[in-house]
């Protein structure tokens, strides 16, 4: 019933042209569409058994949002597109850029030839400390250790923890990550795989060195996700300085290429992790939601983040209404955002 009533919703505003009015209230109009992808797959339904779904998106999907796009808005590099927001000079039909976070392989195996097919530039924010090991995400290891134990008592994990109780696994996994540091969420993981391990070969890794280099040099711009994907609200100044510049000056030691782009990881952000990110020398910094800040604009560029099914109707199948919802932001003046991105202190979610 919600998805129809959802889907009702965004034919109305789409054959009205609300949803472009209500984006334009939400800070679109001001803003460049940049949009946010995690892994692209062969198959959704087939890796949805084994990983985050809202983190999914197939290939043929994939292909169906770029058409999409395509045909309404310019594809720009990263590059091109932080020179547009510096100049603040406006431009004849909408722009519009591609990101993918996290640095798994299936970018190489998947996304990268749909891009290619379609000559769409894209940007890859790497997770610097992932790169070319066997260690896996914490929200990927974390989401499939508390699928496998839902119905039992809450995980004793010897540490203050928030309420989970009663939540799916993806709820779980959101409110633990969100509200504990990386050391606690560390001992949490232990906690559940000293209950029931998972497999190794049932994770998606991430890009050795070697095909990230061949990333590069297909032309996909490199920008920096953090060593650790670490929620940088929850760390103190010393760990985020380290994760912030540690991963950047990687990259470029590792590519030989400039690093300007950063993306912050799970899209969380406040004061005093923006200016720890322009301490670290990037020029561009990309969020998750409209909210700028007023000291570093550039540093926290809103993008719209996609996946499988974000953009389909109450029957599965693409929706262009949908779809035209989701860029212009529409529902972000329902949603709202949960952050409280002006707090300028370090470690300021309770562990």
């Amino acid at each position: 019933m919600r998805s129809r009533i959802k889907m009702g919703a965004a034919r109305a505003l789409s054959y009205t042209g609300v949803d472009r009015l209500l984006g334009s209230l939400s800070g679109y109009r001001y803003t460049p569409l940049v949009i946010g992808y995690h892994r692209v797959v062969e198959d959704f339904r087939s890796s949805a058994l084994t990983a985050i779904p809202s983190l999914l998106l197939s290939r043929r999907m994939l292909e169906r949002h770029l058409d999409w796009i395509g045909l309404r808005h310019r594809f720009v590099d990263l590059d091109e597109l932080g020179g547009l927001l510096e100049s603040g000079r406006a431009v004849g039909k909408p722009v519009a850029a591609i990101t993918f976070d996290d640095g798994y392989q299936d970018f190489y195996d998947q996304a990268l030839p749909a891009l290619q097919k379609k000559g769409v530039p894209a940007a890859l924010f790497v997770v610097t400390g992932l790169v070319g090991t066997t260690r896996v995400q914490a929200h990927d290891k974390l989401y499939l250790l508390l699928t496998r134990r839902r119905g039992r008592a809450p995980v004793q994990a010897g540490i203050p923890l928030p309420h989970i109780a009663g939540m799916t696994p993806y709820q779980a996994m959101r409110t633990l990550i969100e509200a504990v540091s990386t050391a606690a969420l560390d001992q949490v993981i232990r906690a559940l795989e000293a209950e029931d391990a998972i497999p190794d070969q049932m994770y998606s890794h991430s890009v050795t060195w070697e095909t990230l280099d061949r990333i590069r040099r297909a032309g996909i711009l490199i920008g920096s996700h953090t060593r650790t994907h670490i929620v940088m609200t929850n760390e103190t100044r010393e760990c985020i300085v380290d994760e912030t510049v540690g991963s950047r000056q990687e990259l470029e030691r590792r590519l030989g290429t400039a690093v300007a782009h950063f993306a912050y990881p799970s899209g969380i952000y406040n004061s005093a992790s923006v200016s720890v990110v322009a301490e670290a020398g990037y020029r561009f910094g990309y969020t998750t939601c409209t909210h700028r800040s007023a000291q570093h604009p550039l540093l926290t560029v809103p993008r719209t983040l996609l996946w499988e099914e974000s953009c389909l109707d109450s029957n599965r199948a693409f929706s262009d209404s949908m779809m035209s919802c989701q860029v212009h932001r529409t529902f972000d003046l329902v949603a709202g955002c949960r952050q409280h991105h002006t707090s300028r202190g370090y470690g300021n979610v309770a562990n």
